[in-house]
């Protein structure tokens, strides 16, 4: 079993999640709540987290992130955060789907839906059973997720009467636990860590809404 200190965090859909995963087999979360804009809490919160695990910065083997899809400007500042912290430790980095942590969530055996309004008539969607992907993480328009075949699904932000006919599951599980496990499992099916990036690419999927009414030359 593979036995590392690793920090993750995630601010793809709302608060920002972050848990610790200690070599002694302990997991320490938290979640944020706080009033402050991310770029001025997201510190605070991890710092606080390394001192209630008795950790420093150095102790660290590992980071993980979230990285969407989901908001653009939580995805960036997630992304820079996990790159400030790294520019002095150059750690492998994980990266983890935040569809993904969505669905455990809801602490169901059956498959889970994932479906997040990315606006602009498009949704994010994926299915899981567990931490396996069933479909993967996906930018679709609404038509197309009419074709769907009704099953269970999760959302944060998401109407539920665009959803006629499928079944709310609502999440069960704070957002940091299920990130805690999926960052568990992902972590032990590992083979190679030292290929592993160092810095968290964010998974847009589809342009801003900047870039998409920028002007075209």
């Amino acid at each position: 079993m593979l036995r590392k200190n690793i920090l993750a965090l995630d601010i793809a859909l709302g608060p920002a999640a972050a848990c610790l995963l200690r070599r002694d087999g302990s997991i320490l979360t938290a979640g944020g709540q706080d009033e402050r804009p991310h770029s001025q809490a997201i510190m605070p919160l991890l710092e606080g987290l390394l001192k209630r695990g008795g950790m420093q910065w150095n102790d660290l083997d590992m980071l993980a992130a979230g990285i969407g899809p989901g908001s653009f400007t939580g995805l960036r500042i997630a992304a820079a955060s996990i790159a400030g912290i790294n520019s002095g430790l150059n750690l492998p980095v994980i990266e983890l789907s935040s569809l993904a942590i969505s669905a455990l969530q809801c602490e169901s055996e059956k498959a889970v839906h994932v479906i997040e309004d990315a606006r602009a008539g498009l949704a994010y969607c994926a299915c899981y059973q567990g931490n396996k992907a069933l479909m993967q993480d996906c930018c679709m328009s609404w038509d197309d997720i009419g074709q769907l075949e009704p099953e269970g699904y999760t959302a944060q932000h998401t109407d539920k009467e665009r959803l006629s006919g499928w079944l709310y599951l609502p999440p069960s599980t704070p957002r940091p636990v299920a990130m805690s496990r999926l960052l568990l499992s992902t972590a032990r099916e590992l083979n190679d860590i030292e290929s592993l990036p160092r810095v968290a690419t964010p998974a847009y999927l589809i342009a801003s809404q900047a870039e998409r009414h920028a002007p075209q030359n």
